[in-house]
């Protein structure tokens, strides 16, 4: 059964009651597609209570990420599918100007000490379905009508074969659905693939994906699913020629700077696809933070609590962060580091098993 680390769904609803139609609400939200879904959802739930989002951001991490958001107006913060704990210090800053509430899944940060204000599931509980059945529970809004986001949302977040509970839900929305890799040519999973491939091509302006999404205009996302289906095809192949691999370790480990932002999809493919018993950790710049590159790592065994890996390896590295699930995540660090952390990542990758 699906369930809570941090906080419960009593938080959730205290804290949406709590908000009055006078305050001013924002919404950041992470850019994949659980962020774009579970943003969606908490829309629909807030106007439900008549409730109106004032902004809503969408972010990827990094340092400093969070400063321009601390500087708009708002009374009232929410974060969904976004841990937010990872920044401690932006987080109290937030703590002293207004009331927040932090909806995520991602492992809470256990150096975090003041944890009020943070409502975590468990990992495999993606945001979005967590969202949808406390919409379901409250009776916010018809969750019938948008149990095909949700299904989406749990394929592309890879927790459809993490928990009984969250395939269950799928064979309720589509009986014909089978447990095994095909689920990605099921019409939820061709959905989710379009709406992220979208996500990527149009990068930054998020904002025209999840109004599309929103009205259910998915034709609109063809064209760019299209091109970013072949862009992928063209650098699996490059990775697979390219990479080092380190056999005592079961690491692939490539850099490399596609057109568009792939990486993690490429990661999430390797790992799924080619190297399921290895780990595949794959770098490229940051075109938006000069001198910095983005990782994403990725290992299907369930052996190696990969956030808690990149968190070590990342340690005592300047403007470095990390974090993410046991079986993906993901860090940001100065590139100039990178041999270093490819150094610590070799020395310490066996510890983690």
């Amino acid at each position: 059964m699906n369930g809570y680390v941090l906080g419960s769904e009593d938080d959730f609803y205290k804290f949406v009651n709590s908000i009055s139609k006078k305050d001013k609400i924002g919404v950041v939200t992470h850019t994949d597609v659980d962020g774009i879904v579970s943003g969606i959802f908490l829309q629909k739930i807030l106007e439900f209570k008549g409730l109106k989002i004032e902004f809503m951001e969408f972010l990827n991490y990094g340092p400093g990420t969070l400063k321009e958001v601390i500087k708009k107006e708002f009374d009232v913060l929410f974060f969904t599918d976004w841990n937010a704990d990872n920044y401690p210090e932006d987080l109290e800053e937030i703590r002293n100007k207004s009331r927040f509430l932090v909806f995520d899944h991602h492992p809470p940060n256990e150096e975090l000490k003041n944890k009020s204000g943070i409502i975590k599931t468990e990992s495999n509980y993606c945001s979005s379905h967590a969202l949808f059945d406390l919409a379901f529970k409250g009776k916010f809004f018809d969750t019938k009508k948008w149990s095909w986001l949700a299904s989406a949302a749990i394929i592309s977040d890879y927790t459809w074969d993490k928990n009984p509970d969250n395939f269950e839900f799928l064979k309720s929305v589509y009986p014909k659905i089978v447990k095994d890799k095909s689920i990605w040519d099921s019409e939820p999973g061709k959905i989710g693939k379009k709406i992220n491939n979208a996500l990527i091509y149009y990068s930054p302006d998020f904002n025209r994906i999840y109004n599309l999404v929103l009205i259910k205009d998915l034709t609109s996302l063809n064209r760019a699913d299209k091109v970013i289906r072949k862009e992928i095809e063209v650098w699996i192949d490059k990775f697979k020629r390219e990479a080092e691999y380190f056999s005592e370790q079961k690491l692939y480990f490539a850099y490399g700077n596609p057109k568009y932002n792939i990486v993690s999809v490429i990661a999430s493919k390797l790992s799924d696809e080619s190297f399921r018993e290895n780990t595949v950790v794959l770098i490229s710049d940051m075109e938006d933070k000069k001198g910095f590159v983005k990782l994403s790592a990725r290992n299907q065994t369930g052996k190696i609590d990969l956030g808690k890996l990149l968190k070590k390896c990342v340690k005592g590295l300047k403007d470095s962060n990390a974090g993410g699930h046991p079986r993906a995540a993901s860090a940001i660090f100065r590139k100039k580091d990178l041999s270093k952390f490819k150094e610590n990542l070799i020395n310490n990758i066996n510890f983690f098993i």
